[in-house]
């Protein structure tokens, strides 16, 4: 199954083409299901159709789903919150304080990404649309699934051990605190096993492409250069650009004659600065977007006869090679400075911070077992050597 999920500053247009896509995926015969993972939808306003938490048929080979987090929490999430407000409640926590506290901050980002799982398993479309939240919102949704892995590998082996123990002791009346049975522990090796699938799906090139939508401004292409840098530090391959709202040339009124220079003055930038990614444009319309018909209008005219589901730009953003004796992890970081990147090593894993973000890569056995021997940021990748010590 084909993935594209589309991102981009708030207010650049970014729902507007991700059904417009879907719109002309679905008219070239691809069973194609669109999803908004935004808390704030607005997708079925953009069809001119009522959606809900399932896929909704809304025409002739075209599925959309507007991602109810509330319901997600509930299906995904209730053994192991119940047993949370449980033991909350046990440490003297008010009752409704307690419900609160049991659901942990992004769990609504990384139920939304189980659709696409979901989605993917259930065999029944050939592609798959995900508008997401805003560029920083999407960020944040992208990286829950490491987060979640990191700490379900970190703590889970550990505590269920301590469980065990526990529990031996609550049989003997030593402790009244509750301990996680095991339809708890099911429940989490359940959600691990999910968010390590669905990391792979995301992160596979030929399969999943996220494309980032921008209009011709200073502030939005700056902003644009920094999510396609995290996006890029995630491992999330991105194929193209799409520049949103150009004037088209039957414009000709001497009103816009500022607004066209500037344009064409940052879509020069743009292409430069995002090569080899094609870049490609759609033009402002006469009216706004809304209803099939103008969709199918506007997909026509950003792909023209191009397939939507194409991979404009397969690069993998983080690879390993073998140097001799050493071992290379090679990650592309564009717009990056050497003194931005901080690496730190510790056992398993390497940490690599820039900025505000920072991303915890859990090493390969054959990598955890070496040492750092040293890092280097050169033509837009940062290349990591490691070696086994003596």
């Amino acid at each position: 199954m084909r993935i594209i999920l589309f991102t981009g500053k708030g207010g650049v247009g970014k729902t507007t083409i991700a059904a417009a896509t879907a719109t002309r995926t679905a008219q070239l015969g691809h069973k194609t299901l669109v999803i908004s993972t935004d808390a704030a939808h607005s997708l079925g306003d953009s069809l001119d159709v009522k959606l809900g938490n399932s896929p909704t048929k809304v025409s002739d080979n075209l599925w959309a789903q507007e991602i109810n987090v509330l319901e997600e929490i509930a299906v995904n999430w209730e053994t192991i919150q119940n047993y949370m407000a449980t033991f909350f409640k046990s440490m003297g926590v008010d009752d409704i304080l307690a419900d609160e506290m049991a659901i942990l901050p992004g769990l609504d980002e990384l139920f939304g990404l189980f659709h696409i799982h979901k989605a993917d398993r259930s065999g029944k479309y050939d592609c798959l649309i995900v508008d997401c939240a805003p560029t920083g919102q999407t960020l944040q949704l992208l990286s829950m699934p490491e987060v979640a892995r990191w700490w379900m590998q970190k703590f889970f082996p550990v505590e269920r051990k301590i469980a065990k123990t526990l529990r031996a002791m609550r049989k003997k009346k030593i402790m009244s605190i509750p301990i996680p049975e095991d339809s708890v522990y099911a429940s989490i090796q359940e959600l691990y096993d999910n968010v390590g699938a669905l990391k792979e799906m995301l992160t596979e090139p030929s399969t999943t492409s996220v494309r980032i939508v921008l209009n011709p401004e200073k502030i939005v292409l700056e902003e644009t250069r920094r999510a396609y840098t995290y996006l890029n530090l995630y491992g999330y391959p991105v194929d193209c650009v799409i520049a949103n709202r150009i004037l088209p040339d039957e414009v000709t009124d001497s009103y816009f004659s500022s607004w066209r220079k500037s344009q064409r003055r940052y879509m020069n930038k743009i292409e430069n600065t995002f090569s080899p990614l094609p870049v490609l444009q759609s033009k402002l319309m006469r009216s706004e977007i809304v209803g099939q018909k103008l969709l199918l209008q506007l997909g026509q005219d950003i792909y023209s006869r191009q397939e939507p589901t194409k991979v404009f730009c397969n690069q993998r953003p983080q690879q390993i090679i073998k140097d001799k004796e050493a071992y290379v992890l090679i990650l592309k970081l564009p717009f990056v400075k050497k003194a931005e990147v901080n690496i730190l090593k510790n056992e398993h894993e390497l940490t690599i911070q820039i900025g505000n973000y920072r991303r915890d890569i859990l090493l390969p056995s054959a990598l955890s077992m070496m040492d750092v021997d040293k890092a280097a940021l050169k033509a837009d990748e940062l290349r990591v050597t490691f070696f086994k010590g003596e």
